[in-house]
């Protein structure tokens, strides 16, 4: 395992809000910025790093794990700058990303490739992207999430199509497509 701090691993996705010492007294919002402060913790059956570079290699079953944010992934590249966690570049069929909002709320992202820019505090999910943040899903090709304004930009272009699925409020149940009032 290795422990480092991430600088602003996120406000959410991806901020993506986490484990406090004192959960019951904890707002989720101080959740989130309590977890950014926890250790990085790696897991996975290889690794090969590069410590001149600043790049380490990690390859079967990734785990990676940051207070109740969870990657997991087939490989990961992880990038240090003067001995701090830069970025994370995930691969997978799929690599998926957990984690909750600063209001409490799950996000889940799954996508063939992840860039994890720590210092942006952005994450960009490439390839059968798709994310969901409570019952609510986004899914293109490409789909870009800034975890501190909480901001996303989704679509490649080319002919890709975005699709966006908004659950209904206020405690109604969704309806089966073709199902009858």
């Amino acid at each position: 395992m290795i422990a480092m701090n991430r600088p602003a691993l996120k406000t959410c996705l991806l901020s993506m809000a986490l484990l406090l010492a004192t959960p019951l007294l904890a707002t989720p919002a101080s959740a989130a910025s309590a977890d950014r402060t926890m250790p990085l913790e790696i897991e996975a059956d290889r690794k090969h790093t590069d410590y001149k570079g600043g790049e380490a290699v990690y390859e079967g079953n990734v785990i990676i794990r940051q207070g109740q944010l969870l990657l997991k992934a087939d490989r990961a590249t992880i990038h240090l700058r003067d001995g701090q966690f830069e970025r994370a570049v995930l691969e997978g069929k799929p690599a998926t990303y957990q984690d909750r909002d600063e209001d409490g709320q799950p996000i889940n992202g799954q996508a063939q490739r992840m860039d994890y820019q720590a210092r942006e505090d952005r994450i960009t999910l490439t390839g059968q992207a798709k994310v969901q943040r409570a019952a609510d899903t986004l899914a293109s090709e490409r789909i870009v999430y800034n975890l501190k304004t909480e901001v996303v930009d989704a679509g490649a272009g080319g002919g890709d199509r975005v699709r966006m699925v908004l659950q209904p409020r206020g405690g109604n149940e969704p309806k089966a497509r073709g199902e009858q009032p």
